[in-house]
């Protein structure tokens, strides 16, 4: 009687199961029945039970959060062990998985905009020739490493070469070449620095110190260039073209790329991934700190300040100190004060002492009081707003200098084409001491401090006419002086002067001012020149300067799509991407032409500026897709740059498929925290104080508030705070960017030291808390992203770009078109970056491409 009780009632699963009908999904089949396909099959049935319901997808809102990466599982690994291990014993992790296998699978691209884009810029970068394997500096066999690397464990200040006795009474002078054994300066190379007191003395003018490069000769060079270039059989030149990717199919690429970062769900994963990787890192952070610091421990004889840190960006025209700067200007006007340093167009001869009788109101015969303190304030803040970026740049008249420049401001001119420019009537030579004093010597005698030192392109050569060919003067200029040093690198950069040269007339389109730039370039390329040879083998990337001064003017809406020969526009400035894809196509020219010659190549790299670019609509914009400069600079960069990103602000304010985007292909961004504090951010005080709830605990914020911040209204009526906090830096190393330390411009960084570069590194750890494992990978990093050659990446960090097939070791991404296999199993002795925080990384952006790879 209780029979029809007990019975259940029809369930769509197990009578069709149980009837044999094809309602469940093949045995084979890798995908659950979906809830379209659910619902299909029930419109057949009459009756419907309890069971029927566990075959419809119910999607949830913890379903989209875990889609999305919040909140996301952590594979926590083994329980730790801190007994104390010995450095021999602790052996390194196989990878799991590998961005380079997971290379193979992206032939098949299509609806993924990351394998896209990543198959796009693999295009873009190796057609220009900037990837590590185009470059023949990275060949450890074949490339001349000229000047020969010195000992291992060499040290300026113990350097026996020439260790010579000198009383303190006995003025210094110049090292007698006649007295060297001939023997030693071939077998040493070129380098003979002295031990010798460097420090002011009584009654005696100080003399410039002494640096590694003081004895250079290129006749040495010479010689050992050809002698390798027979050994390795390179006379011969190649014959590799490689297509170039034409405008047409940028400006679709651009567009198809800026479009994509405008949709709002792939945003939102971008965001939440984003924000899931951060917090990541804290939990990493949590689990694995003391054995990281355990890890670092049992490095012997490594540590933070004996590794090597690279200044990616130290500006040659601040790499000295204000104070610096004033004692060398009083010693050369104490010393030399009636030696003529400068001469007007109508032949007119100034002497040193004359500077301070230059003003409309004051006698000539009285000079203008001036204090102890002659680079003040009111001198940097005409220098950085005025000088940088018309004076130094363009080359005007006399006439109208003296116009619009009066009284002190004309003093301030003459001081700084004096002391700061190498191309004057003293032929730079007080700025190749400040040089030499400051930067060089400072560099070398720490050892473990490089730099690659930027410098700004002159648009000086008119139409045409090659007449004074800046590269040569540049490269005149370094060898005269021997401003060579194992611990300097070349990089130049362009201002975006389009606009004022074509007010000058010395212009016509934007094709004649990209010949301004590599017109005397190929022809210094072409003339043989031994000077300028060496110097380009020194020199790693040409830089795009982007501004809030860079002209705006927008008076002719030209069509962005004219060829450069054909923008005039009335002045009106091209656009960024016009700028950034011309740039690239000379390049990638040159690049070609020195890779067949097995000459090293140069990477791109751009700048953006934060503040004012963003309020900027671009004009390469269409009706379709609307955006600023902003967007369009970090947009062009991931095409067509493989140096890196110059600055780090407007990166955390993009849109966050950019931002995942830099992540992902591991694009270097260089960070200069103190330099952003120093040039005054106009971002006004963060909300943070103001969010702590009544019982004293922070109110939690999602990573957009947080992110986005910075980004609020200025307030004109109190004055604009200035923190370091401000700056994104720590988010993005705990994200894992690589992002490196760079002090950028000394002079107006305000540094109470005499090591800019630690003085950053200092502060950084001082605010953020970081540990040794930190400093250690942001100096591993800086490393990375530079471009040495690759003995001394490889000595540095142990970092090579070939494989070896005899054991497994370790690799990583750079840029996601470059590769970087460690050459032996344990290079911790190199950096000192423990095992754990590397494969952290390295599996943690192995993961990320893998969940790229699934369907949003």
């Amino acid at each position: 009687m209780y029979t029809n009780l007990l019975e259940r009632g029809p369930s769509l699963l197990l009578d069709d199961y149980e009837h044999g009908t094809s309602v469940l999904p093949t045995q084979n089949s890798k995908t659950p029945i979906t809830k379209e396909h659910a619902g299909n099959l029930l419109k057949n049935k009459n009756i419907l039970s309890i069971d029927d319901l566990d075959m419809i997808d119910l999607r949830t809102v913890f379903d989209d959060q875990m889609i999305r990466g919040s909140p996301m599982y952590f594979d926590s690994d083994a329980e730790e062990n801190n007994d104390p291990v010995t450095y021999k014993d602790t052996k390194p992790r196989a990878n799991d998985f590998s961005i380079e296998h997971t290379a193979n699978c992206y032939d098949d691209m299509k609806g993924n905009i990351f394998n896209e884009m990543r198959v796009l810029r693999d295009k873009y970068i190796k057609g220009s020739f900037q990837d590590s394997l185009s470059d023949s500096k990275y060949d450890l066999e074949k490339w001349l490493v000229y000047p020969r690397p010195l000992p291992k464990f060499w040290k300026f200040e113990k350097d026996n070469r020439f260790n010579e006795k000198r009383s303190l009474s006995e003025e210094a002078s110049e090292v007698d070449l006649t007295e060297i054994n001939l023997k030693k300066v071939h077998n040493h190379g070129i380098y003979y620095p002295h031990n010798v007191d460097e420090e002011y003395l009584l009654g005696r003018k100080k003399k410039n110190p002494h640096y590694t490069g003081e004895y250079f000769n290129i006749h040495l060079y010479e010689k050992a260039n050809r002698k390798n270039m027979i050994k390795h059989s390179l006379l011969r030149k190649r014959e590799e073209v490689r297509a170039i990717p034409t405008f047409k199919e940028f400006r679709t690429d651009l567009t198809n790329l800026i479009l994509s970062s405008q949709t709002g769900k792939i945003n939102q994963i971008s965001e939440r991934r984003l924000a899931y990787l951060e917090d990541k890192f804290e939990l990493f952070q949590f689990l694995k700190q003391k054995s990281e610091i355990l890890e670092n421990k049992h490095v012997p004889y490594r540590d933070f300040y004996n590794s090597r840190k690279v200044d990616l960006n130290l500006l040659l025209s601040g790499c000295m100190g204000t104070r610096q700067l004033s004692e060398y200007i009083w010693e050369k006007l104490n010393g030399e004060p009636d030696r003529v340093v400068y001469v007007t167009e109508d032949g007119t001869e100034i002497k040193l002492n004359q500077f301070f009788e230059c003003g409309d109101e004051v006698d000539k015969a009285n000079c203008i009081p001036v204090g102890l303190k002659l680079i003040d304030d009111d001198f940097l803040e005409w220098y950085k707003d005025i000088y940088l970026v018309s004076y130094h740049l363009l080359r005007y008249s006399e006439t109208s200098i003296k116009g619009s420049l009066k009284g002190k401001h004309y003093r301030y001119y003459l001081l700084t084409r004096t002391f700061l420019e190498f191309d004057n009537h003293i032929d730079g030579e007080y700025f190749a001491e400040i040089f030499t004093r400051f930067c060089l010597h400072t560099l070398e005698k720490s050892k473990y401090q490089i730099a690659q030192v930027s410098i700004d392109y002159q648009y000086t050569n008119e139409v045409g006419s090659t007449k004074e060919n800046w590269w040569l003067k540049f490269s005149n200029w370094i060898m005269k002086y021997n401003l060579i040093s194992y611990n300097i690198r070349w990089n130049v950069r362009f201002a975006r002067c389009y606009s004022p040269l074509f007010a000058f007339g010395k212009v016509e389109n934007f094709q004649d001012f990209i010949n301004l730039i590599f017109e005397p370039l190929k022809e210094a390329m072409n003339s043989q020149d031994v000077n300028f040879e060496f110097t380009m083998r020194n020199i790693c990337s040409f830089d795009l300067v982007i501004g809030q001064s860079d002209d705006y003017l927008w008076k002719v809406f030209e069509d962005t799509d004219l060829v450069p020969w054909k923008w005039a526009a009335g002045g009106d400035n091209p656009t960024i991407s016009q700028y950034m894809y011309s740039l690239y196509y000379e390049l990638a020219e040159i690049n070609q032409v020195r890779y067949n010659c097995y000459q090293n190549t140069i990477v791109l790299r751009s700048y953006c500026c934060p503040y004012i670019t963003k309020n900027r609509t671009s004009q390469f914009s269409t009706t379709d897709v609307i955006f600023n400069e902003q967007i369009e600079s970090l947009a062009c960069n991931i095409l067509l740059c493989n140096g890196g990103l110059l600055q780090s602000e407007p990166i955390w304010e993009a849109p966050s498929l950019l931002l995942y985007m830099y992540y992902l292909f591991q694009i270097p961004i260089v960070v200069a925290p103190l330099s952003s504090v120093s040039q005054g951010t106009i971002l006004i005080e963060d909300y943070r104080n103001s969010q702590v709830s009544k019982d004293g605990n922070e109110s939690e914020k999602n990573f957009v508030t947080e992110r986005r911040e910075t980004n609020k209204l200025r307030n004109l009526t109190i004055i604009s705070g200035r923190s370091y906090n401000r700056n994104p830096f720590m988010n993005l190393f705990k994200i894992g960017f690589k992002v490196s330390l760079s002090s950028e411009s000394v002079l107006f960084n305000s540094s109470y030291t005499q090591e800019p570069m630690m003085e950053e590194y200092s502060v950084a750890a001082s605010i953020y808390l970081l540990n040794a494992a930190d400093l250690c990978e942001l100096s591993r990093n800086s490393v990375l992203a530079s471009s040495f050659e690759g003995f001394y990446k490889s000595h540095w960090i142990g970092a090579v770009v070939k494989r070896r097939k005899d054991e497994p070791v370790m690799s990583e991404p750079l840029g996601m078109v470059d590769i970087w296999y460690d050459k032996e199993a344990d290079t911790r002795e190199r950096h000192n970056v423990p095992f754990l925080r590397r494969h952290f990384r390295n599996e943690t952006l192995e993961q990320e491409w893998l969940f790229t790879q699934e369907e949003f």
